[in-house]
Order: C-alpha cells, then sequence, then structure tokens
C-alpha cells in the first residue's frame, strides 16, 4: 500500500503551553498523522482556512466544538473518540481563553499565511537561507526567525522568506497562496474599512443562501431552479415575524426542523416580500460564521435581513457564541438599530442543547442563546400535512415537475426531502442488486454502532459476504465487488450516490495513479445514514461483519463496534474487539469512569433514584454498562417499575412514540399492540411483551423476545449475564461453555 501524503512535520509545540492546550493539539497531532490528510485538505473539508487550521495544531488558537465536530468526520474518527477530543478541548479552554485573547491580539494574517508556508515547506531556517541565497538574497538565520515570527515590522523580509516557501509548493497551489500573502501584506500595513457586505434582497441567489437545490427531472423548465414553493404552518408562524419587521419591529425567528425538511427555502420565501421596500441581507460566513457575525454585527443598518442559516455554527462556537448572542439580542432590542430581521435554522439536537435548562449544579454554557431563542423558535415538521399535499398537487397538475416527481415518489408526506435528493437516495438502496445491497447494508450497521465517515473497501467488501443469501453468494464470481462498488457509487441524478470515494488528495494522485482500489475509503451518503438506523435498528450483523471490522477498522471504530456488541450481549466480539483496541493503541475507557464510579457509590448507599440519574448521564455519555448496571439493581431489589421506567426512558432516546395505555390482561389486542411496536425495536414495547410471555407461561416466546431485544441492542433489560452466561453468537444463537481444560 502506498503512504499518502500528511504534509511535511509540523513546527514544534510552544514550551509555555498550558497543559491542557499541549493535550489537545498533540492529540490532534496525532490523529491528523494517521489519517494522512494535509493541513490544507482537512482545512477545505471544514471550511476553514488553512491559516486558522494551523493555529489549532500549534496550540494557538481553539476551535469551535461544532468545527471540532467536522474536523473528526474528516478524520474518520469514531463517536468516543470524538467526545474524548471535546473534553480535551473544554478543559483547554477553561485553562487558556485568557492567554489566548492576549496572543490573538499581537497576531497577524501575514504570520498566520508564513505559519502555514513553513509548515507545509518543511524547511529549517537554514534551508531557507540557501533558497533565498540562491535566488540572489542573502539573510541570516536570525533575520528570517524574526520575519517569521513578526512580520509586519520586518515586512520586506517577510516577503523574500514567503516568496522562498511558495517556490517549494505545487504549481497549481503557488498563485493562490502568493496572492494570499499579497493580502494579508497589504491589511498588515492598511488597516482595513469596515465594509458592508450586505446587499439588496433582490440581488441573492437563493442558492448562494444554502437553500438545497431540487432534484431535477427531465421535463423541468429550463431557468427553473428551485420547484414551486407550498405554505405550511411554520410559513404563517414566520410572515408574521417578517411583516412586524416590515412595519418596524425587530425580529428574530429561528426554524427547527430535520435535515431537508426546509427550513432554509420557507426563511428565502418568506424575505421575498421585503426586497421590493428596499430590504438588505447580510450573509456572514468568512473567514468562519461567528467571527464574521461579531465583527460585523455593529455595522448593521436597518431594514436589514441577518441570515444564520445553519445557526449552531454562530451560537455554538465556544468562543464568541455567547458573546454573539447577547449582541443579537442588544441589536433587536435597540429602536435605533431598527427594524432588522435576524433569521436562522437548526435541527431539533441543536435546539434542544442551546435552549434545555443545565442539571443542576452542571455548568451552564449557553444561558445567552438560551434568552436569545427562548419564544424565538417555530418548529418545521418533517412531512406534509393533507392541506400541504393538495396544494402540490395542484402546483403539479400546471407544470411543476420537481413537485410531480416528489408527489409521485416520496412517501408519508416527506416531500422535501425527496425533493433534496433523499428519497431518490432511498430508491436507489431499495432497488439495488443483492452485492451492491450487501456492500451498503454492511456500511449502514458500521456507521449506525458509531463507526467513522471512512469505511475502507476492503471492510466493505469482506463484510458484505455474510449479508447475500445462499443462493446470492453461490452465484458470486471473481469481480463481483467491482460491479457492486460500480452501481453503490453511481450518481443519483447527477449529484449524489449512496457511496461516494473520499477523496485521496493532489499529493497521492500525482504519486501513484495507479494506487489500489482496496486501499481506498468510502463514505456512506448521511440520508441512508439516518434511514438506515431505523430500518436495520433490530438487525444484528453477521459474522463476516465482525470478522472483516477486527481486521480492517482503525481503534476508534473498533472501540465503538465493542460498545454496540456488548448492548447485544455479543460478549466474545465485544472482548475481542476491546483486545484488538488496546493492540491497536486505541482508548478502552469511555472517559466516564468518575461519573460511573459516583453512580455505583450512589446505589450502594440504597439512593437508586440517585444512581438512576447518574447512571443516565454516564449511559448518555457513551459508558455501556451504566443502564446494564442500573437495571441489575433493580431487578435485584424487586423493583419492575423501575426496569420498565429504564425501557420507557430509552424508547423516548430513541425517538419511538409513547405506547398506548393497554392492559396487559387484556389478551390478543394487547399482545398484538406490544408485538407491532416489538417489531420496530421499541425498547419499551419489548419488555412488556417478554413479561406477558412470561406470565402467560410461555418460555420460549419470552427468551424469542429477549434475543429480539439483545439484537435491537437492549440486552441490558433482561439480566442477560443470568440468562446467557456466555452471551450470544453474531447468529443470535447461546455461545456455549468454553470446555474445562484438561488437567
Amino acid at each position: 500500500m502506498t503512504a499518502r501524503r500528511a504534509g511535511r512535520p509540523m513546527a514544534a509545540l510552544r514550551q509555555d503551553l498550558s497543559p491542557a492546550l499541549r493535550s489537545f493539539a498533540v492529540e490532534l497531532r496525532r490523529r491528523r498523522a494517521e489519517s494522512g490528510l494535509t493541513l490544507r485538505e482537512l482545512a477545505r473539508s471544514i471550511e476553514l482556512s488553512p491559516a486558522s487550521l494551523s493555529r489549532v495544531f500549534n496550540g494557538e488558537r481553539l476551535m469551535s466544538e461544532a468545527d471540532l465536530r467536522r474536523l473528526t468526520s474528516s478524520l474518520g474518527l469514531a463517536e468516543d473518540d470524538t467526545r474524548a477530543l471535546e473534553l480535551r478541548l473544554r478543559q483547554a479552554r477553561a485553562e487558556e481563553e485568557a492567554a489566548t485573547d492576549s496572543r490573538a491580539a499581537g497576531r497577524s494574517d501575514l504570520h498566520d499565511h508564513l505559519l502555514v508556508l513553513r509548515e507545509e515547506s518543511g524547511l529549517s531556517l537554514r534551508e531557507i537561507a540557501q533558497r533565498l541565497e540562491a535566488a540572489g538574497t542573502r539573510l541570516g538565520k536570525s533575520t528570517i526567525e524574526r520575519a517569521l515570527r513578526d512580520p509586519a515590522p520586518a515586512l520586506p523580509h517577510a516577503l523574500q522568506v514567503a516568496e522562498a516557501l511558495i517556490g517549494t509548493l505545487p504549481d497549481a497551489e503557488r498563485e493562490p497562496a502568493t496572492q494570499g500573502v499579497l493580502r494579508a501584506a497589504r491589511a498588515a500595513v492598511t488597516p482595513p474599512a469596515v465594509q458592508d457586505t450586505s446587499r439588496p434582497i433582490s440581488q441573492w441567489d437563493p442558492l448562494d443562501l444554502e437553500v438545497h437545490p431540487a432534484l431535477r427531472p427531465a421535463s423541468t423548465a429550463v431557468g427553473q431552479t428551485l420547484p414551486g414553493y407550498v405554505p405550511r404552518a411554520h410559513d404563517r408562524a414566520l410572515a408574521r415575524v417578517v411583516s412586524a419587521a416590515a412595519e418596524g419591529t425587530s425580529g428574530m425567528a429561528v426554524l427547527v426542523g430535520s435535515s431537508s425538511t426546509g427550513k432554509t427555502r420557507a426563511c428565502w420565501e418568506a424575505v421575498k416580500p421585503l426586497a421590493p421596500k428596499g430590504w438588505r441581507l447580510w450573509h456572514p460566513v468568512d473567514p468562519t460564521r461567528a467571527d464574521a457575525a461579531l465583527r460585523g454585527l455593529d455595522d448593521v443598518r436597518p431594514r436589514t435581513v441577518v441570515w444564520l442559516n445553519e445557526t449552531q455554527h454562530y451560537l455554538g462556537q465556544p468562543r464568541h457564541g455567547e458573546r454573539l448572542a447577547a449582541a443579537l439580542h442588544d441589536l433587536l432590542v435597540r429602536p435605533g438599530r431598527g427594524p432588522v430581521l435576524v433569521l436562522g435554522t437548526l435541527w431539533p439536537a441543536y435546539a434542544h442543547q442551546y435552549t434545555d435548562p443545565p442539571a443542576p449544579g452542571a455548568p451552564d454554557p449557553h444561558p445567552q442563546a438560551r434568552d436569545l431563542l427562548a419564544g424565538r423558535l417555530i418548529p418545521v415538521p418533517d412531512a406534509f400535512d393533507q392541506d400541504a399535499l393538495r396544494s402540490a398537487g395542484a402546483l403539479a397538475r400546471h407544470g411543476d415537475a420537481p413537485l410531480a416527481e416528489a408527489l409521485a415518489w416520496s412517501h408519508a408526506g416527506r416531500v422535501p426531502q425527496f425533493l433534496a435528493g433523499g428519497p431518490e437516495l432511498l430508491r436507489r438502496y431499495d432497488t439495488s442488486t443483492p452485492v451492491a445491497r450487501a456492500l451498503l447494508d454492511a456500511a449502514i450497521d458500521a456507521r449506525r454502532y458509531g463507526a467513522g465517515v471512512a469505511l475502507p473497501l476492503s471492510f466493505l467488501t469482506e463484510a458484505a459476504t455474510g449479508y447475500l443469501t445462499d443462493s446470492a453468494y453461490d452465484g458470486l464470481t471473481g469481480d463481483w465487488a467491482v460491479g457492486a462498488l460500480a452501481e453503490a457509487t453511481a450518481p443519483v441524478h447527477g449529484r449524489m450516490a449512496p457511496l461516494r470515494p473520499l477523496r485521496p488528495g493532489p499529493a497521492r494522485e500525482r504519486r501513484d495513479p495507479e494506487a489500489s482500489p482496496a486501499d481506498q475509503a468510502f463514505r456512506l451518503a448521511d440520508y441512508l445514514v439516518q434511514v438506515g438506523r431505523t430500518a436495520r435498528r433490530t438487525r444484528f450483523p453477521p459474522s463476516s461483519f465482525w470478522y472483516a471490522a477486527y481486521a480492517h477498522l482503525p481503534a476508534g471504530d473498533l472501540f465503538a463496534l465493542s460498545t454496540a456488541a456488548f448492548r447485544s450481549a455479543r460478549l466474545t466480539w465485544a472482548n475481542q474487539l476491546i483486545r484488538r483496541t488496546a493492540d491497536l493503541g486505541g482508548p478502552v475507557v469511555a472517559g466516564t469512569a468518575a461519573l460511573y464510579s459516583k453512580a455505583a457509590l450512589t446505589e450502594r448507599s440504597g439512593d437508586l433514584e440517585g444512581a438512576e440519574r447518574l447512571y443516565q448521564q454516564a449511559a448518555e455519555a457513551g459508558d455501556p454498562l451504566a443502564l446494564f448496571r442500573l437495571a441489575q439493581a433493580y431487578e435485584r431489589a424487586g423493583d419492575t417499575e423501575g426496569v420498565e421506567r429504564l425501557a420507557r426512558s430509552a424508547a423516548d432516546a430513541e425517538g419511538f412514540p409513547p405506547l398506548p395505555d393497554a392492559d396487559p390482561r387484556a389478551g390478543e389486542g394487547a399482545e398484538l399492540l406490544y408485538r407491532r411496536a416489538a417489531e420496530t425495536g421499541d425498547p419499551h414495547a419489548l419488555l412488556r411483551l417478554f413479561r406477558m410471555r412470561e406470565r402467560d407461561g410461555d418460555p420460549v416466546g419470552a427468551e424469542h423476545v429477549a434475543l429480539k431485544a439483545a439484537d435491537a441492542g437492549y440486552a441490558w433489560l433482561f439480566n442477560f449475564p443470568v440468562r446467557w452466561p456466555n452471551g450470544l453468537d453474531a447468529d443470535g444463537t447461546i455461545t456455549p461453555a468454553f470446555p474445562e481444560p484438561d488437567d
């Protein structure tokens, strides 16, 4: 296998970094080295400048938790690794915020450019001096060091050093780097004037404001970039806020809904009536969203729409989010600043994160955001209701081809998702050949169990064989994987694909264009990840999946999979994957040991209610033992209601609708109700059905329900060490005891 270029060695970390900041930077560097990605590739993938990202890796600035999530996703890290890095980031922020602020005040963009260029070149001071001398310029190492450390006072020398460093870059990267250095040099000697980056609403293209482009059937009219719009209940609520702003009262609204439900499109449709009234729109994005918003908010004019799409990138930014929330509140309440209109969008998880009050005694990271968002959230449903479907049907009958296709192919009113392309991916998945479907199912299982986005082809092809029926497996040819991969990566309407290769980067392409496809990693479409979590909720992967994971996945992924195996009572695989994780140098502790120990002490003191709260916190933080231990404690205490409460809590967390109250003694009606819910993997229904069959003297039926619950990851509800002392095999059979060794 040819190793891909990960960039030249990074500069040594400064000795005066705080312990927490050094630990965070060291771990990031290690993860980047393991990924094989260059600094520029990572910066492009997470929409940060290379200079900003370089300062993160060098311990000179902190990043937001949202940006860290995007970074860990690009690095292919598992959820547990991401949480561990988030903890390090919070500790670093607590220790370094004041020091970071003071350092940032003395830095310049030119310094950042030079820092990146030197890292990419890997040149020592002596080598830089040699390159300069070869070009006819003689500078000593001390002069070069001063120019790199503080370039503004030594601008001519700094530009000469920059020219020498740019000369080491590939041809395609030299011109952008040169332009960046020149812009930074001009800024170093001329303080930038504050510029109004807003413009009239009529001059904006909705696609530039991140409105999803719709699917384009062949019959779509030329020039039709968006389908007709169907107003719904949230549009009426939003229109009231917009109308008040038009009449002189500043306002804010944030639409809350799942991916591809039409939130951003609704905001765009809402502001269009303001265009004839002379309103402008400002969309702060550069250099980062939160930075741009905080810097430019004081210059927002009256009759301006402040466009904060993906609001988590603004309010969730650790250093600026709370300051920005306070500044937005001030903008809205000051009569002299208005009227202005602030619009944003959030996924439900982010809305809860910013608005839910903290637990008693816990830190409160978002008080300003919570105050700002109070009363300003507007929910957006996932699906069209009947009125919306009738309106969409009328538009379709009058020639709106995208809506006509969406209505023809969408299910349960999920028209917006189809228009954004997601359901087309689902259709491709549902109609795949058995071999392509096997690849996709293996990818879905890996992602729903916590593996990172980068899935090696070697893992997918080896895992896929166990998903095939005997007849499909017998029909495999020697090149079956080539055809299956071609099908799974074929574009959907030219824009998306169920699986897509992760870009290897220009350096690897230049060095080894003939690299084996088996070395390549692929990413499953996010929509299929979301759909697959539900579709495969009750299906435990076959043995081939676990053998392939053991052989081909990195340590972080293996730790996440070991947790999933434990929750499903697959003890043999849980233990093997933990050992493999340790062998690869990965984490074998979820980072919740202190919380778990406190919960155990609370339980032993007799305070089951307090223990339940602590165990729940530990479980939410990724500890696979926490809920299991709590369920055992309730069983020992004979508290069947406590176990049921845990099951109901797990069902709520997974988004299952509440079970209607039904008398378990009501016979067939109650059993039918529970059985239907249990088929979807509802842990509360599984527990009720299990108890019903035990009460009716049906141990075989009860065992069947318990096994189904284990497949769905809820073995902890059934005290499985007593029921299955050695756990279960991958196929769901009870693992036999190991034979006693001969004397």
